[in-house]
């Protein structure tokens, strides 16, 4: 697998999990605290994902 079918991979997952989360494991908490903890972790770990994947970026050498 490429490089960029590991990315596209990653943040398929976490997109899957943005909807998952919220909508399936959520719906019984009724504290607005755990919906937050969770979209701060995932937040987080969206803008690190596109980080990395930007500095390993390479443009097309000619």
């Amino acid at each position: 697998m490429t490089k960029s079918a590991w990315a596209w991979t990653w943040f398929a997952f976490l997109l899957a999990l943005d909807i998952a989360i919220p909508w399936f494991v959520l719906t019984s908490v009724e504290k607005v605290s755990g919906a937050f903890l969770f979209w701060i972790i995932w937040v987080v770990a969206a803008i690190i994902s596109a980080f990395i994947i930007l500095l390993k970026w390479r443009g097309v050498e000619e």
